[in-house]
């Protein structure tokens, strides 16, 4: 009997999908958002497979409400697939905290499978291969396409079965606590306030090689893109590349001429921002020229995610954890980020725990990571750094 397919836009298929979701214990769910299309993200699709059938909802025509208690409900198990975006996703449009998951890419990771995207994970141990391939489709304009409707049922049609293989492989191993836990932290992960870091520009490569002059008409630009892709609702690199804008910065034009000569954009998308640049360009160029960014500390504090660069000290404690975790991972033949995330490893560089008991209170520290590795995480922050872990 062939599965029902259905595009869910209207109250009445919503009903349906929502009644076929309530008998279910086990559901597969992924969304589709316009990130690459938009300045301002949402989520412009909900799937959901069943045992009975595949929904995709289409959330631009109306709300998922109806659906939210059953998603947040433990007795009911929601499969997903790299599930941090989508949980971080559901959360933010309609403050949705899952109620259980089982993400089978931190699950294949987990087994130390090498090849955890959705397509090599299907194919290895499904024999399924999906040869339609739509993610970076515009998922914000309607109609949807055939070959986008296909995508979307196929990114959730083989979860519930793949979520079974992976589960009969975690058991035998003893490692169903582990995934457990990782599967717990995902679903406590909050969204964060998409905000513009107007210094950002010092992160571009440009921003190390330029003059101090040309500093200053590069923080302009990148200033100038945003606020144009904020107006038109499309991403900054849309609006204006990376390229142009370090070669605007290194060449300041300053007639219409010269602005077309520089590399990295077309003179169409020129026509209307044109004018703008040649302001911004004119106006770094008369301003005082910032200071050349220092190696490594914009990086350190992208890192740490800290409002300024860590001391030496937290760096240091991060480096021994760094070389603890990558000889555990070695070990189990595992991803580093299966034995602990680097958030985790910074938070706890920051504390500088001294026994399990503060350890146990820094974030990320679940307790199956607290038995099965706190000892060895305080035995690190013990040691005397090595120069090789310094580098």
């Amino acid at each position: 009997m062939d599965r029902l397919q259905a595009f869910v836009d209207t109250p009445g298929r919503l009903a349906e999908c929502v009644a076929d979701v309530e008998r279910s214990a086990r559901i597969a769910l992924d969304t589709e958002s316009n990130g690459f299309h938009a300045y301002f993200e949402k989520v412009c699709l909900l799937q959901i497979a069943t045992p009975a059938a595949d929904w995709a909802v289409d959330t631009l025509a109306l709300r998922p409400d109806p659906l939210l208690p059953l998603l947040a409900d433990p007795a009911r198990e929601c499969i997903l697939h790299a599930a941090e975006y989508d949980v971080l996703c559901m959360k933010r449009e309609y403050g949705l905290s899952f109620g259980r998951i089982f993400d089978t890419h931190a699950a294949a990771k987990t087994l130390g499978i090498e090849k955890v995207g959705l397509h090599d994970l299907l194919a290895d141990q499904l024999g399924v291969r999906i040869e339609v391939d739509e993610q970076r489709s515009d998922w914000g304009r309607r109609p949807l396409s055939a070959d986008q409707l296909e995508y979307a049922f196929a990114d959730v049609r083989h979860l519930l079965p793949l979520r079974e293989k992976l589960g009969e492989q975690l058991a035998p191993r003893g490692l169903a606590p582990e995934v457990e836990a990782e599967f717990a932290r995902l679903i406590q992960k909050e969204p964060r306030p998409r905000e513009f870091d107007p210094e950002g520009w010092r992160r571009m490569k440009a921003a190390r090689n330029l003059d101090g002059r040309g500093r200053a008409v590069l923080r302009e630009l990148y200033l100038l893109r945003d606020r144009r892709a904020r107006e038109l609702n499309r991403p900054a690199f849309k609006v204006l590349s990376d390229l142009f804008l370090s070669e605007a910065a290194r060449r300041q034009p300053k007639t219409e001429g010269e602005l077309l000569r520089v590399p990295g954009t077309s003179a169409l998308a020129l026509k209307k921002i044109g004018p703008q640049v040649l302001e911004a360009v004119k106006k770094g160029s008369e301003a005082e020229p910032p200071e050349r960014p220092r190696p490594g500390r914009d990086g350190h504090r992208r890192r740490s995610g800290a409002a300024g660069a860590p001391s030496p000290e937290v760096e240091q404690r991060y480096e021994l954890l760094r070389a603890w975790r990558l000889a555990r991972a070695l070990a189990r033949k595992v991803e580093v980020q299966v034995i602990a995330p680097n958030a985790v490893l910074w938070a706890i560089a920051r504390a500088d725990p001294k026994d399990l008991r503060a350890l146990a209170a820094v974030e990320g520290m679940d307790p199956f990571r607290l038995e099965q590795y706190g000892p060895a995480i305080l035995e690190a922050l013990r040691a005397q750094p090595r120069q090789q872990d310094l580098l």
